[in-house]
């Protein structure tokens, strides 16, 4: 089994679950023992904080996950969290720290989540056998830069052909 950790998952149109329908996710593992990532695009609700956050998933939604892509947040010869596609990294509990501190001028190139996708060891397999997700490449311009609205329509173009028309 290749890996598929560090690519995003676009739902196809035809994906009608009420929670992944339309859904963008980047996969952060991607294993024997199953898969885990991010939904990008699932704004939430939380007024009270200073800071946007994305409802990450349906799995556990006590607590909070970071993905950025601000290199000068990295110290160079630190072994901290490793690349999981070009230009985004996991935030560590001091980037978290960085990014809730500096506020506004933070805010571009840095996503907080709450909860995460997960999958049972084979259930993402037999979820692309059933065309559910289309795969992509992932990089922090795509992740970053793409207004969150827009994220699944650039990604997914109306073009593509559903599997029940083939």
């Amino acid at each position: 089994m290749t890996s598929l950790a560090g690519k995003l998952l676009i739902a196809r149109s035809s994906l009608r679950d009420g929670f992944f329908g339309r859904s963008v996710v980047l996969l952060l593992q991607h294993g024997p023992d199953g898969a885990f990532g991010l939904v990008l695009n699932r704004p939430a609700q939380a007024k009270e904080l200073p800071f946007p956050v994305f409802v990450g998933g349906p799995c556990k939604m006590d607590g909070l996950l970071m993905i950025h892509g601000r290199t000068d947040w990295i110290e160079p010869d630190a072994d901290g969290p490793p690349e999981v596609c070009p230009g985004v990294y996991v935030g560590t509990a001091e980037q978290f720290e960085l990014a809730t501190a500096e506020g506004e001028s933070a805010r571009e190139g840095f996503r907080i989540f709450t909860g995460y996708a997960g999958w049972a060891p084979k259930q993402l397999e037999a979820e692309m056998q059933d065309d559910a997700w289309i795969v992509r490449t992932g990089n922090g311009a795509v992740i970053f830069d793409t207004p969150v609205q827009e994220l699944w329509e650039k990604l997914a173009p109306p073009t593509l052909p559903e599997p029940s028309l083939n």
